[in-house]
């Protein structure tokens, strides 16, 4: 009754699933819960494009460090995404700037569970070098398609994709442990790597 009555929609979504809590322990795993970094932008939430803008909880401004606190999720969302709209609105006027002509998107020809498994068994809680560069590679094999009439599952398992080549590259290249990040091969946090870890297309991961 404790359970049933503290947490209802909890009890009630295990009980849906063949998981009576009551009777039965439910089973559980390590997860992240918030995630930590995302698109760098400077304190108005500006990023390297122009007219594009990034607050709140995908975004990187540097309030939180190698432990990301739930406290830090509503600053940002709260303090930067007001700095973002004001800086918005301060240069609305200003007129739209042309940009290239984007290639076709493409799409991991996979599915969504053999992206999760890479990612399970490589980027999870404790990380070593060997897994992670496999799972690279295993990410990197996975052959690209273009679809003229992609669905948004197919938009959410390339973003699953991307998301998961790029917490390997940075768990691999950061060779030390450090808050939520942990490596079995590097199990000592090290000076060179106290700073962000930076990822853009075309470079090699970069700490600042």
């Amino acid at each position: 009754e404790f359970l049933r009555s503290r947490f209802p929609r909890v009890y009630e979504t295990c009980l849906a699933l063949g998981l009576d809590l009551a009777t039965t322990p439910a089973p559980v795993h390590p997860a992240a819960h918030y995630a930590m970094g995302g698109v760098k932008t400077d304190l108005d939430g500006r990023t390297n494009i122009p007219r594009l803008y990034a607050a709140g909880e995908v975004a990187c401004t540097g309030v939180h460090g190698a432990n990301r606190l739930a406290s830090n999720s509503l600053l940002e969302g709260v303090v930067f995404g007001a700095r973002a709209g004001a800086h918005m609105r301060e240069h609305r006027s200003r007129g739209r700037s042309r940009s290239a002509q984007q290639p076709a998107a493409a799409f991991p020809r996979t599915t969504e569970q053999e992206v999760r498994t890479i990612a399970w068994e490589a980027c999870g809680i404790a990380r070593n070098g060997r897994t992670l560069g496999d799972a690279i590679d295993r990410l990197n094999a996975i052959p690209l398609c273009s679809s003229a009439a992609a669905s948004r599952e197919h938009h959410e398992l390339r973003n699953m994709h991307l998301v998961s080549w790029l917490i390997a590259r940075c768990a691999l290249a950061r060779e030390e442990s450090r808050g939520g990040h942990y490596r079995t091969d590097y199990p000592e946090p090290r000076p060179e790597f106290r700073g962000h870890s930076i990822v853009s297309r075309d470079n090699e991961v970069a700490f600042a």
